[in-house]
């Protein structure tokens, strides 16, 4: 399976989790694997990595750059009303 990048953030997560059920269920069964069996689950774990980088990416392009904190932790530049 291929995740191609599609233009709402959301498709691209129901992506994401679809294929990391697929590698879920590919490591059913992991103390009979053989050696082949292995390195496919590593293969599908190391694309879900790559999934997740683009995941990521995908929905930090969506944030307009004026908004996006400097230091990136987002709780620093909270002035909210409420509480203290």
């Amino acid at each position: 399976m291929m995740i191609t990048p599609k233009p709402l953030l959301s498709e691209n997560v129901k992506d994401f989790m679809d294929y990391a059920l697929e590698v879920i269920k590919s490591m059913d069964g992991a103390p009979e694997h053989t050696a082949a069996d292995r390195l496919v689950v590593n293969e599908n774990i190391a694309k879900l990595k790559e999934y997740l980088e683009s995941v990521s990416i995908s929905y930090n392009e969506t944030i307009p750059s004026d908004l996006q904190p400097s230091t990136g932790d987002a709780r620093e530049n909270f002035s909210g009303t409420g509480h203290s």
